[in-house]
């Protein structure tokens, strides 16, 4: 198994163009046109790019071997009247606006998880006057405190689950969009 492991240490070579001395991934899309990058659902002033365009070059971060820039070439069979600087523009647009919906919706599930921890200490606090003041309460305490303790673990668990692993991954994302991101270049196959 070490072998196996050791062979494929560097897997990524045999995929994409790496340049090792600059420590970049060249990662090539093709595509018929331009508007197959676009959501062709939304009417906006500027193209919003698909979803599933968005997960290529969220891809591409987790594809590049670590501490490697990207560098994106994205060629076209027809560019549609789109130049590359139109379309790098565009480009660069969705994804500041991409980063302010994620920003926007992180902060409301802060405030989500702000709300578990409020419900956690309350339950938490119940939980203990219940148990120190209610001295006879046999079978009826014990399930209530078992309603409080399980209701205060759930709300905690929850809330570090939302500030935690899922403020960690739109963290890292984002690093990802800023420090790994090189170059992008739109142009005609």
């Amino acid at each position: 198994m070490p072998n196996i492991l050791r062979r494929y240490q560097n897997i990524e070579s045999e995929f994409f163009e790496l340049d090792q001395e600059n420590k970049k991934a060249l990662m090539k899309l093709e595509f018929d046109k331009p508007s197959s990058i676009f959501d062709k659902n939304s009417v906006t002033k500027i193209p919003v790019l698909s979803d599933e365009f968005l997960s290529w070059i969220i891809a591409s971060f987790e594809y590049a071997p670590k501490n490697y820039k990207i560098d994106l070439d994205i060629a076209f069979e027809n560019m549609e009247n789109y130049q590359g600087e139109e379309l790098k523009e565009i480009f660069f647009k969705n994804l500041i606006l991409e980063a302010k919906t994620k920003f926007n919706e992180t902060t409301r599930k802060n405030k989500i998880a702000i709300g578990f921890i409020i419900t956690g200490l309350i339950s938490l606090i119940a939980m203990i006057l219940m148990n120190s003041l209610w001295q006879d309460g046999g079978v009826v305490k014990e399930i209530v405190s078992y309603v409080f303790d399980i209701a205060t673990t759930v709300s905690f668990w929850e809330a570090m689950t939302i500030l935690i692993v899922e403020n960690k991954e739109k963290r890292e994302l984002t690093k990802n969009l800023i420090k790994k991101f090189d170059s992008i270049q739109f142009h005609k196959k």
